[in-house]
């Protein structure tokens, strides 16, 4: 596929440049789309550039989830979004859309625990 086509594809606010730029930094399988569903979750609003939640960033939320949620929140979203960070910020519906996607992305597996 041609750079030109990749580009072309792309969700809009977000270049090929940043996500090569964020592949370097992260790692290539931290970085992710986040599709934030409209109102009526029948649609896409908007789709925004993020990485997988490190360790550090995932304690520092699940340290202030108890005593300050709102913080713990903002912490999360804005640690974790690399795309529209001020158009997601400075609306409600948008933070929650996108902390639910980043929240999704915590790595989480399960163990089984056995008698020895």
């Amino acid at each position: 596929m041609s750079q030109e086509k990749k580009e072309q594809t792309l969700p809009e606010g977000i270049t090929q440049a940043m996500i090569d730029e964020a592949k370097v930094k992260y790692g290539a399988n931290k970085v992710k789309f986040v599709d934030i569903m409209n109102e009526d979750g029948n649609a896409v609003e908007l789709t925004v550039l993020a990485i997988v939640p490190s360790r550090t960033v995932t304690g520092q939320y699940r340290r202030y989830s108890e005593t300050d949620p709102k913080k713990a929140d903002d912490l999360l979203v804005k640690a974790c979004l690399l795309s529209h960070k001020e158009q997601v910020m400075a609306d409600d519906a948008l933070v929650y859309g996108a902390l639910n996607g980043i929240a999704s992305l915590i790595p989480i597996r399960n163990g089984i625990v056995k008698n020895c």
